[in-house]
């Protein structure tokens, strides 16, 4: 069981440790099991101060013309940055408003803080209000020494013979001979198509591609293929030869003209070429591993193996905990915050449907929503689970994990301008979302360090 969830901040707010203004009044009313009302007021010199820190900010890294660094005075700036200052104050009085109503109310499970209505009274005080959504109280269960099932991280020689094997077979080169192709081999081959004694081309009406023929095309007789039966139809072919193969399309074959249909390849076989594997000796690894012997080399291999292998127990033993918790949790959503995750959830469902080759996942949508309903709800459940042990267990991310995550994304993004950046995510209300996950991560972390963990004896070769 995998979680995934965006990072739009639309699931539970854990607690921040920020510096918080000196919010005079905050009101919380119960609506329902689910929604919450807040409002609140920020006084007129918490306001001011606020902006006052904006504004000195901006001073010290803001450039001007006819102005040193630093010395372009706090009016001109506030009057040249106007739409930035009061942008940015706005968020930072409401974020101070949020994290002060989760202080002075620690038991409330904010999944979501709605769309907070803001506004400035001609006295400078802020006022805002805002309907929350909150999770239904319900029992943790015991979260520490969960037991999971991992299988060994032992390396065999087998395991690493393998590897190397794999390895040469990517410097494999295919040398031409003079017999019979046969399986493993390339076949290259000149050849055109046609459909009910027509070019391919013709029958369609339009040009087809790859189908209307190729020369010195060479054709793998061992992988996966997209039209099977010209490979083996090619099985036994010596060169000089000629042969008429013909293979029956797909119904689902991209080209719907064709779908279906019968082709026919009118090959020319110009060549046969022989894979061939290049002996494993510390020279096929010298661009790689300079001056290491072969022992070296193993050694390296079986470390490399033994790190991944690591890495998959770690993603074994988060999905098994996840499982588990699902297991133990039963309580009511609300209907909104599920529709709207679980079209997240259907989103991914067809995107992998579509990579494995599965182009009809998307015709019946209220099918697939449906079916993928049960999967939404148990991540939302553990979700919420481990964030209240994050809230148990004090767990929160701090500003350094924060800016790390925040700097690679950038990075990702290449966006250079890291404060346009994070003001862009403030924008999109993405900040919460990338605490809450760095705060999954580490809850996760937490539960598999202190998981009973049963190792799985390897299968026993016959």
């Amino acid at each position: 069981m995998r979680l995934h969830f965006c990072n739009n901040g639309s699931i539970m707010r854990p607690a921040i440790n920020f510096q918080t203004s000196s919010i005079m009044e905050i009101t919380i009313n119960k609506i329902s099991d689910c929604q919450v009302s807040l409002s609140a007021t920020v006084p007129a010199s918490d306001v001011a101060s606020v902006k006052d820190s904006i504004l000195t900010s901006y001073m010290k890294s803001v450039r001007l013309p006819g102005f040193r660094p630093g010395k372009a005075p706090k009016n001109v700036i506030a009057k040249r940055y106007a739409s930035e200052v009061n942008e940015e104050l706005e968020y930072r009085l409401k974020s101070d408003i949020q994290d002060k109503c989760l202080e002075e109310n620690p038991d409330l499970k904010v999944l979501d803080f709605g769309t907070p209505e803001g506004s400035m009274a001609e006295d400078g005080a802020y006022t805002v209000s805002s309907t929350l959504t909150v999770v239904p109280d319900f029992e943790l269960p015991e979260y520490m020494g969960i037991e999971v099932t991992v299988p060994s991280t032992e390396v065999s020689d087998a395991e690493v013979d393998e590897t190397l094997q794999k390895y040469a077979a990517t410097s494999a080169k295919h040398e031409e001979v003079a017999r019979a192709s046969a399986k493993g081999d390339i076949v290259v081959v000149d050849f055109k198509t046609t459909c009910e004694g027509k070019p391919t081309a013709e029958y369609c009406g339009k040009s087809v591609g790859f189908l209307e023929g190729r020369e010195d095309y060479w054709v793998s007789l061992e992988d996966d293929r997209f039209i099977p039966e010209l490979a083996d139809g090619l099985v036994g072919v010596s060169a000089g030869e000629t042969k008429d193969i013909v293979a029956t399309l797909k119904e689902d074959f991209p080209i719907s003209d064709l779908a279906g249909k019968e082709i026919t390849f009118s090959c020319v076989v110009k060549a046969v070429r022989e894979k061939q594997i290049p002996e494993i000796t510390p020279e096929l690894f010298a661009a790689a591993l300079p001056g290491k012997t072969m022992e070296e080399i193993r050694d390296i291999v079986r470390e490399n193996l033994k790190s991944s292998k690591e890495r998959s127990n770690d993603e074994a033993k988060a999905d098994q905990i996840s499982e588990k918790l699902a297991d133990q949790l039963s309580f009511a959503l609300p209907a909104d915050l599920v529709e709207r995750e679980n079209e997240n959830t259907v989103q991914r469902k067809i995107y992998a449907a579509i990579q494995s080759g599965d182009y009809e996942a998307a015709k019946d949508m209220d099918a697939v929503r449906e079916s993928a309903k049960g999967e939404t709800e148990r991540n939302l459940r553990v979700y919420f689970a481990l964030q209240e042990i994050a809230r148990r267990e004090m767990i929160t991310a701090t500003d350094k994990e924060m800016l790390d995550a925040i700097t690679n994304m950038a990075a990702q993004a290449r966006e250079k301008n890291l404060k346009g950046f994070i003001r862009k995510l403030q924008r999109e209300n993405r900040m919460t979302g990338i605490r809450l996950s760095i705060v999954t991560s580490k809850v996760i972390d937490l539960l598999a360090r202190n998981a009973k963990v049963t190792v799985a004896e390897p299968a026993k070769a016959e």
